[in-house]
């Protein structure tokens, strides 16, 4: 045969062979493609998760905050829906639970394919209607999952947070997350969510035309760890009673006020206290107004309440996340520097005695005049009025001011750049917990500001680069060597100006200073226990030790006791009780804006003669320290020290 004939031949024999081949292909691949396909996935296992039920929460006595229980849910399992029975189940389920069509096919959509996911819990009633609907619900069981169930309410709302879905953010940081199970959004829910979210069960199950043909062995969930907080529930109900009785009192006040002809910008609406174990850091209670219900976000939040919680900033944790400036209650902090450093006092200054370290407090500091002969004064807070020569016990006493801005003014001009004093004052604030996080194990934390010349010449140079921003300071002050004037740090050193913190922050140095100079991280949960009963103490880290004299901590003491006893609080804790010498305290009024009302401050520490409690008081635009937050504080102090508490009303109009 010849060369040609028999290459043809052997190309037919290839080209017969790949027809039969293609052909083939195309039986399996187009033909027969859903027969194997289906029969393909009856030979895999689908694997569903079961939830777990979260970990329980109590108070530090055991009372319980938090649990789960049973309640009956409509889940879809998609593994038993044909895509013709898609739309048709949605409908039906809208219809049914009242559920957004919208939302019920994101839902649908996001589970995937074979995926399950929970629609909503349900009340045993709709549950029977849904049972006897199944017929037209392929897919669609009423399963018995673990709810979330808040014993309190809106009381302890921010230190115990709330829950929902995960987001995006959420998926990237832990991909192992089940996107169908609420997680901890805010307080320890978010923050100890590793160890409430428990571990969760398994089922697995071939399936073939929408019916189970095999299943494996379940794997039951196992319940998260429980925590038991730092707080007490009854001194916390009292706090946010007492909370709400001083906002309550401030607007009285307010339209008093406004009723003589006084200005008065807003209604008061927010506050904050904080209740710290000044030994071991244990937040004993924690209370911020305005609140909301955890129990709103278990079935999922409606929008129109989201919306109207969220713009009256309920979800903002004031004694974390609460920026202002902290006002005359940070003179317990420049009181410590000015005995532990022998800060300098002016000595060209009428009614300032540097050498006995005395300042004559009557309203007016009157300084030098400026070049162009104007006048500079700053005026008390008392003006007009005459306190007499004071020292710092009697000035911390009675809060006055031109005593405290003289020793900042000294130490402006005595420590001057580049002297490594310059920033003494300030470099005592950040060692006691000002400028940065405490470190509290909440979910989230504001840092505040500490203003220094370095920080005023970066807020000038990024101001000259960015005109179009808003400015951080007044444009004259971009025209001069450097921003930063003896004016700053003499308001820093009364807890004015560009200075910032929580409450939690002031809760912190208070706390140092009376324990001995220890600074330590605030924890509001105690101890962790896990399901077998194996119980982990959560400890509060000590950060550092700040040094301070056993005799400036006495001095200090001594003076708190003062201001109670005789000074800005005194009329306030008139009517305390037994105790009144054990304790003490330190009111503050902040200025804000000039078209806001003054914040009001209390700080208290008790007892006096071996401190334990500190208690800090925030009325955002409450007024008066002395007249609003004092009484507040004094009726907490009362309740802590024994004695029965008495009415909020209004104290002294002092700083």
């Amino acid at each position: 045969m010849r060369f040609s004939v028999r290459l043809s031949v052997v190309g037919v024999v290839f080209v017969t062979m790949f027809g039969v081949v293609g052909l083939r292909l195309w039986f399996i691949q187009v033909a027969e493609g859903p027969a194997i396909a289906q029969a393909a996935s009856e030979q895999t296992w689908i694997q569903q998760s079961i939830a777990a039920p979260r970990g329980n929460i109590f108070d530090r006595n055991g009372t319980p905050l938090a649990t789960s229980r049973v309640v009956p849910a409509v889940v879809v399992d998609r593994t038993f829906v044909q895509p013709e029975q898609r739309d048709g189940l949605l409908d039906h389920l809208s219809t049914l639970l009242s559920v957004d069509r919208a939302t019920l096919e994101e839902m649908y959509e996001e589970a995937g394919v074979n995926g399950k996911f929970l629609v909503t819990t349900v009340s045993t009633e709709l549950a029977h209607r849904v049972n006897e609907s199944l017929d037209v619900l392929p897919g669609v069981e009423v399963a018995k999952v673990p709810e979330r169930i808040y014993l309190t309410g809106p009381t302890l709302a921010h230190v115990m947070g709330h829950l929902g879905l995960p987001d995006a953010a959420d998926l990237e940081a832990d991909p192992d997350i089940d996107p169908s199970v609420r997680i901890g959004k805010l307080g320890v829910e978010k923050s100890y969510e590793e160890y409430l979210r428990g571990t969760p069960g398994q089922l697995e199950y071939r399936v073939r035309l929408g019916e189970i043909i095999a299943t494996r062995p379940s794997v039951d969930p196992v319940q998260g760890s429980s925590l038991n907080l730092t707080i007490d529930l009854d001194l916390q109900e009292l706090v946010e009673m007492a909370l709400a009785e001083g906002i309550d009192l401030s607007n009285r006040v307010k339209e008093a006020d406004r009723a003589a002809g006084e200005e008065v910008f807003h209604e008061t609406e927010r506050g904050a206290i904080v209740v710290l174990d000044a030994q071991n850091f244990e937040v004993l209670a924690a209370a911020s107004y305005p609140n909301f219900d955890p129990q709103l976000f278990v079935a999922g939040i409606d929008t129109t309440t989201f919306a109207e919680l969220n713009d009256a900033q309920a979800f903002n944790n004031l004694t974390t996340n609460g920026l202002y400036p902290p006002a005359s209650t940070f003179k317990a902090i420049t009181y410590t520097v000015i005995e532990e450093e022998d800060l300098p006092f002016p000595t060209e200054i009428e009614g300032i005695d540097a050498a006995n370290r005395q300042v004559h407090c009557d309203g007016v500091l009157e300084l030098p005049t400026l070049a162009d002969g104007s006048p500079q004064e700053k005026f008390d807070w008392y003006n007009p009025g005459d306190l007499g020569w004071l020292g710092i016990h009697e000035a911390l006493e009675l809060s006055c001011n031109i005593f405290f801005w003289s020793a900042a003014l000294g130490t402006y001009q005595a420590y001057r750049a580049p002297h490594p004093n310059e920033t003494v004052i300030q470099d005592w604030s950040t060692e006691l917990g000002y400028g940065s996080p405490t470190g509290i194990d909440l979910s989230s934390e504001a840092a505040g500001i500490i203003p220094t010349r370095e920080l005023f010449e970066e807020w000038a140079a990024y101001q000259i680069e960015n005109p179009d921003e808003p400015p951080r300071l007044d444009p004259s002050r971009l025209e001069i060597a450097s921003p930063w004037l003896g004016g700053d740090l003499m308001d820093f050193a009364i807890g004015q100006g560009a200075f910032t913190a929580t409450p939690m922050q002031v809760a912190v140095s208070y706390a140092a200073l009376v324990n001995g100079g220890r600074v330590m991280e605030p924890r509001v949960v105690r101890e962790i226990v896990s399901p077998d009963g194996v119980v982990t103490p959560v400890q509060a880290p000590v950060r550092h030790t700040v040094a301070i004299s056993p005799e400036t901590t006495r001095s200090l003491l001594a003076d708190l006791g003062r201001v109670v006893a005789s000074g800005t609080a005194s009329k306030a804790f008139a009517d305390f009780g037994p105790g009144l010498d054990n304790v003490g305290g330190k009111t503050g009024t902040g200025q804000s804006t000039a078209t806001r009302d003054n914040h009001a401050w209390f700080v208290g520490v008790a007892p006096l003669d071996d401190p334990k409690y500190v208690v800090v008081v925030l009325i955002d635009e409450g007024g008066s320290g002395g007249r609003i937050a004092a009484p507040v504080g004094r009726h907490i102090l009362q309740y802590i020290m024994g004695n029965e508490p008495t009415p909020i009303e209004a104290g002294e109009d002092a700083d």
